[in-house]
């Protein structure tokens, strides 16, 4: 197994290398530091461009080797650990094709919180590449301090819920972790659920018995995971999301998305459009 960690050395970023060190060790996985080297057309046009490419190669790989020495000082038997880099842009577009060509299974980068205009206007890395991934994607808030993954919280529209239970128990299992399954509806809704029988159907759908089905109502389905997370004492949080158009990425109708800026423990996104 092999996870990729793109990074650009800042602290926040660093929260994410030390988390996916300790994931992978779990895991008995390869971790993969990227570097994006983003350097703008004007200057990739300009006279200086061979000059500042390697000046910030040369950074990047300073910085590479003492981040290395800094997990494998901070992890016990930490995890085989390699680095790469790559040139161009848009970074999202950079990290997907890297993930593909090296045979990625999981990405991890840090994310942080933004609202408001500042959201609509500076975006997200982390955001983008859950956008643009075919891979899974965990999001680690800047202030995550690395526990076992005991407890997972499944947020579902119900929509594809065989497929994506499939999925999540898959991952469940590598960490024989419980799954809390959840459906959030309206705070008015007069919909019943039968969850009893859905959580026997999804047990046996995916041969694993630690998964539970329960439904919440809220009319804010981000204010509702963040508070059963919470109260469940979860150590992750799994989505699946979707490719966002215009209109949606700029009114922010995505709860994935909303999780992603907002949630207090790591947030494991998988792309719809490349399950279903």
């Amino acid at each position: 197994m092999k996870i990729l960690v793109p990074t650009d050395f800042s602290d926040l970023s660093k929260v994410a290398v030390l988390y996916a060190a300790n994931l992978a060790k779990t895991l008995n996985a390869d971790l993969i530091l990227l570097a994006v080297i983003n350097i703008n057309a004007s200057a990739a046009t300009s006279m200086r461009w061979e000059k500042l490419q390697s000046e910030m190669i040369k950074n990047s790989n300073e910085d590479a080797d003492t981040l290395i020495r800094e997990i494998k000082a901070q992890v016990d038997s930490a995890p085989q650990i390699s680095y790469s880099y790559v040139i161009g842009y848009p970074v999202q577009d950079q990290i997907e094709t890297f993930a593909s060509a090296n045979g990625a299974d999981m990405i991890i980068m840090g994310t942080k919180g933004a609202t408001g205009m500042k959201k609509v206007l500076m975006g997200s890395n982390a955001a983008a590449v859950i956008d643009h991934s075919s891979k899974p994607v965990i999001a680690v808030p800047g202030e995550t301090v690395f526990k076992p993954i005991t407890k997972i919280v499944y947020a579902t529209d119900m929509v594809h819920l065989d497929d994506e239970i499939t999925k999540v128990a898959q991952l469940a299992k590598l960490f024989d972790a419980s799954v809390e399954v959840l459906h959030v509806i309206r705070s008015d809704s007069d919909k019943s659920f039968n969850t009893a029988q859905i959580t026997a159907d999804v047990i046996k759908l995916t041969g694993y018995s630690k998964i539970s089905f329960q439904v919440s109502k809220n009319d804010s389905t981000a204010e509702e995971v963040d508070n059963f997370v919470v109260k469940q004492e979860a150590d992750l949080v799994a989505m699946f999301t979707h490719k966002l158009d215009f209109y949606e990425k700029l009114f922010g109708k995505s709860i994935t998305r909303q999780l992603a800026f907002h949630a207090s423990i790591p947030l494991l996104t998988f792309n719809k459009t490349t399950i279903i």
